[in-house]
């Protein structure tokens, strides 16, 4: 210990500063570091909730998106459907009233005939 005191160490105020160190070290570790790590631990924590929450939103979106594709293509079959259906009823009753058109002008003629041949008859008498 006196080789210490040739160093100019003074033994006691060594043990003070061990001690006073001892304490600070207590101090910092009760009131500053294991608050200080819960707080990083509840921020990691959050971070962890925030990114699965994330993931489940994107998750969500993508099968919105293919539920959205879905609807629209079988929206667009429908449509599709429903535009040749009309066009095949159009098209029958584009048939019908050529035929009716048709007939009627068989009619319309047959009649015309029928006057011309009373008038060629009461002409002719």
């Amino acid at each position: 210990m006196h080789f210490l005191g040739n160093l100019g160490i003074d033994i006691g105020l060594l043990i003070a500063q061990v001690v006073n160190f001892v304490i600070l070290l207590w101090v910092l570790s009760k009131f500053v570091y294991k608050p200080l790590i819960k707080r990083i631990e509840a921020d990691e924590a959050a971070l962890a909730e925030s990114a699965r929450a994330e993931e489940a939103l994107v998750e969500k979106e993508r099968e919105l998106k293919l539920t959205e594709q879905h609807y629209l293509t079988e929206t667009k079959e429908r449509a599709k459907a429903i535009i040749e259906e009309a066009e095949g009823i159009a098209e029958s009753i584009r048939e019908q009233a050529q035929e009716e058109t048709a007939r009627e002008k068989e009619a319309v003629i047959a009649q015309i005939n029928q006057r011309l041949a009373e008038v060629n008859r009461h002409g002719s008498s």
